[in-house]
């Protein structure tokens, strides 16, 4: 199936956010678009560097990366963090974005009930079972918000393993807040989820981690960060100090797992515990564009029916690396790597 959203009202865009302030010197401002419980260590670390390049960050917080792209679209902000899913959506959407800098990846996991009876990674066993459930009359459930990153693996995951996600299992549309709820009441048997959840689920729950959808055949880089194209374009001086205080940013967590753990606390509502796991467990951090990861996820997205074409080819048409190999020092070759 092939999830549209530029057609949705243009309000959406600015659905979960808060609103859009004016200022005075635009060409320093840079309202940057953040999805809502992600890139905490960021969100703290920016503040710290932005006099260096003057700028001034305006973070906005989105509920998803549809919202903060629609957004972009509609020159409302200069900056936002996006999904390798998006990136594709807005290729297939004929939208101006550009990738400049990366985030990570090890967000999607998917999780079952304290009582669940297969073993972590055991696939054959959830083939059996799915089977098996089908058979009886009751098909697995699995939670996931329809559209999203984690819809994407999964279904990949599932057409890869031989099961029908249309016919075999029940797919069922849960927001990833409402995840820990819904398996542990059972409303659910699974849950494909982001790794925060999966983390609280584990802690508060006693769920258990089926599978970790990340390395080889998954791949690894999931999150990166976009400008608008027309800034590359007319204000290539601008988007470099973007670039370049994201790195300074970045720089002081994103090798430090300890570090990440310190700064997400500030941002987080979870417990600690969560937030250890988090990062320790799931979340690999990189200020690369890993090339290769978002040319899979093109491929996925096309098998699996999402994307008009396989995009694959065209990837590097929207990622820039020449700002952050200014920044870094480093070789456009070496950032497209993990």
């Amino acid at each position: 199936m092939k999830i549209g959203f530029r057609t949705a009202a243009l309000a959406a865009a600015t659905l979960g956010c808060v609103s859009f302030a004016g200022h005075a010197a635009a060409q320093d401002v840079v309202r940057h678009g953040l999805q809502r419980g992600a890139l905490g260590a960021l969100k703290v670390t920016l503040p710290l560097v932005q006099d260096k390049y003057k700028l001034k960050y305006d973070l906005k917080t989105f509920n998803d990366s549809t919202t903060v792209i629609l957004a972009m679209e509609q020159k409302e902000l200069e900056m936002g963090n996006l999904t390798a899913q998006h990136v594709i959506r807005a290729m297939d959407e004929g939208m101006n974005l550009v990738v400049v800098i990366g985030w990570g990846g090890g967000y999607n996991v998917l999780f079952g009930g304290k009582d669940m009876a297969l073993a972590k990674d055991d696939f054959a066993a959830l083939k059996s079972l799915v089977a098996a459930r089908r058979t009886a009359g009751n098909k697995l459930k699995i939670g996931v918000p329809t559209g999203s990153q984690q819809h994407l693996k999964l279904s990949y995951l599932l057409k890869n393993l031989g099961i029908d996600g249309g016919k075999d299992v029940d797919i069922v549309n849960i927001p990833f807040p409402n995840h820990v709820r819904a398996v542990d009441g059972k409303e659910v048997d699974m849950a494909m989820t982001i790794a925060s959840f999966a983390a609280l689920a584990v802690n508060a729950t006693g769920a258990k981690v089926f599978h970790h959808l990340y390395g080889a055949g998954a791949g690894r880089w999931e999150i990166g960060q976009a400008v608008r194209r027309d800034l590359v374009k007319d204000k290539p001086e601008f988007v470099q100090r973007i670039v370049a205080s994201h790195v300074d940013a970045m720089r002081m967590f994103v090798a430090d797992t300890a570090k990440q753990i310190e700064f997400e606390q500030k941002e987080s509502t979870f417990p600690k515990p969560v937030v250890e796991m988090i990062q320790k467990d799931f979340l690999r951090l990189t200020i690369k564009v890993t090339i290769d990861d978002i040319k899979l996820t093109a491929k996925q997205m096309h098998e699996v029916g999402w994307a008009k074409k396989d995009h694959s080819a065209d990837v590097e048409k929207f990622v820039d690396l020449s700002f952050l190999a200014k920044a870094t020092g480093m070789s456009e070759q070496e950032l497209k790597g993990f």
